[in-house]
């Protein structure tokens, strides 16, 4: 799956929707980035059935690691087969651990 991740992060359609994404949120493309490189090793403490949809939910991901993750999902989904569903989830329910702490 890491593998895979990687080759997705080096298509141009990827770039661009990556792009729209962190511009739409208001985010640094660095830190986005840097989310959508080890989103991965997040993903391993998240079990998703693969016959439902996708929850991207804020209380489960920062605001980063959720642009990289819908950018993955963005991409994903223009595909003729296999494309998994998903939904981004706001609650509103953040706690400290869903902010990117840049100072760190």
């Amino acid at each position: 799956m890491e593998e895979g991740l990687d080759a997705l992060i080096e298509l141009p359609e990827f770039t661009k929707a990556l792009h729209e994404e962190v511009q739409a949120r208001g985010l640094v493309l660095e830190d986005v980035t840097t989310c959508a490189k080890s989103i991965y090793f997040r993903l391993l403490y998240h079990k998703y059935d693969l016959d439902k949809t996708i929850v991207i939910s804020d209380v489960d991901f920062t605001a980063e690691e959720r642009a990289a993750l819908i950018t993955f999902m963005k991409v994903q989904s223009k595909w003729p087969v296999w494309a998994l569903p998903w939904r981004e989830e706001v609650s509103g329910k953040l706690d400290k651990w869903n902010v990117l702490d840049s100072s760190l």
